[in-house]
């Protein structure tokens, strides 16, 4: 059985005598039980493969849903461990939820699939993020879990660049694999990159050795990222990289940190002009304003939205009408903001938005832990990824939520707990054996 770290304090102490109340705080946390460490890695490393169909089995659509399937029915099994009090913050996207929901009653009867359908994703989702934001919270099974999510793309990134069966798929010169989309597979690739060089810039990985084989392995996902042709994929990795390049920290990990970025942006740029198809997507850009058509559904999106500004055009009903007027049946909105502006109005986006925001402070708080500026690192990824797609109902941007939530919640418990050691020894000058817990 592996035990958390909380146990090492409760030994320490025992054998200081330290007082009750102390004790009493430093053993609150339980024990994830083994099988749900273990099918929540299985689902965490499943996610970049969700795209794999399984025909012969009736009703089931990826490998992901079976394995969230046995996930969360091993959740029920310990459900004081799994299912503790949910952070504040997801109470504001559970009350975008409750808006969709009120909208999603004045609909056509004809939507009515469509709109349950994305309403059972988005509990699904929520319900992912609540326990991911719990069990996330030990640092060394975080730490597990983006290695587990790392190893995953790289394996994905391996089959794209090695041609394997099922793995390569070349569309308009674009690279793909198992009929995932470009730019969201991009988001992926950029979303590992990022992670890999935290491994080898901050502290995490103590074993040197392992830190310069992160970074790098990072050069697989990013030639990957880059043969994508996904040019919101590659500005999103490049604004989230540079984070890492924040003074923060002591100087040592701030050049390393500099370096880092600067190599990844070199290597970016070098496959780039290296690359035919991403490097003509990147010039017709700059030379032609060539965006996909997404300038048309942006201007097209911003009257939508100038007309119903307070409530919106309803779920599902705005993606018809904005597809009427652009001379499609149904379109997506090609950006996060503009999607919850014309679903629901600022009645339906403000509790989303609030909850955004929530988790930029969230990020910001999680920087003091063992995972440093990673979480930032991702939600800035993430946000900009945001404005060139929709990813509400990707797994990925619940993750990365998660991720940041659980990184918040420990800081300020170590936080507490720090300062409850200090206020005690200054109670008690005679306990200098709490001074090593503050260390830690």
């Amino acid at each position: 059985m592996q035990q958390p770290d909380t146990r090492l304090l409760v030994e320490q102490t025992r054998s200081s005598t330290l007082p009750k109340k102390v004790t009493r705080i430093l053993v609150q946390s339980r024990t994830i039980p083994n099988i749900v460490r273990m099918t929540f890695l299985l689902f965490v490393f499943t996610i970049p493969f969700e795209y794999i169909d399984l025909e012969a089995i009736r009703g089931v659509a990826s490998v992901t849903r079976i394995v969230g399937l046995l996930f969360f029915s091993t959740c029920f099994i310990y459900p004081k461990i799994c299912f503790r009090r949910p952070p504040q913050t997801l109470w504001w996207f559970a009350g975008y939820v409750a808006v969709y929901v009120l909208n999603g009653l004045f609909i056509p009867k004809e939507y009515a699939n469509l709109f349950s359908g994305r309403f059972q994703t988005l509990i699904q989702l929520l319900v992912f993020c609540w326990i991911g934001s719990t069990l996330l919270q030990e640092e060394k099974f975080a730490r597990h879990t983006l290695l587990t999510f790392s190893s995953a793309t790289l394996f994905a990134a391996a089959g794209m660049l090695l041609g394997l069966p099922g793995f390569a798929v070349i569309s308009e010169g674009r690279l793909s694999t198992m009929g995932a989309n470009p730019n969201g597979l991009a988001g992926l690739m950029a979303l590992t990159v990022q992670a890999l060089l935290g491994f080898g810039i901050g502290h995490t990985l103590r074993n040197t050795w392992m830190r310069v084989t992160c970074m790098a392995m990072s050069l697989l996902p990013l030639t990957a990222m880059v043969y994508t042709g996904s040019r919101g994929g590659i500005i999103a990795f490049l604004t989230g990289v540079g984070v890492y390049a924040l003074p923060y920290g002591g100087s040592k990990r701030k050049m390393t940190a500099i370096l880092a970025v600067a190599i990844a942006v070199v290597c970016v740029s070098y496959v780039v002009v290296n690359d035919e198809i991403a490097l003509s997507r990147f010039e017709r850009t700059y030379y032609k304003g060539d965006t996909a058509r997404r300038d048309g559904l942006y201007v097209a999106a911003e009257d939508m939205i100038s007309e119903k500004p307070l409530l919106g055009w309803q779920p599902i009903v705005f993606n018809y009408e904005l597809g009427s007027r652009t001379r499609r049946y149904f379109v997506d909105a090609h950006n996060l903001y503009f999607h919850l502006l014309m679903e629901g109005g600022l009645v339906g986006a403000t509790p989303f938005l609030i909850g955004l925001g929530l988790c930029v402070r969230a990020a910001w708080t999680a920087r003091a832990c063992s995972l440093g500026l990673l979480p930032l690192v991702w939600l800035v990824t993430m946000l900009v990824l945001n404005m060139s797609g929709t990813w509400m109902t990707m797994k990925l941007l619940w993750f990365v939520v998660a991720l940041n939530l659980a990184s918040e919640a420990f800081t300020l418990k170590q936080y507490r707990r720090k300062d409850i050691i200090f206020r005690t020894i200054l109670q008690h000058p005679r306990k200098r054996d709490m001074l090593p817990l503050l260390q830690q």
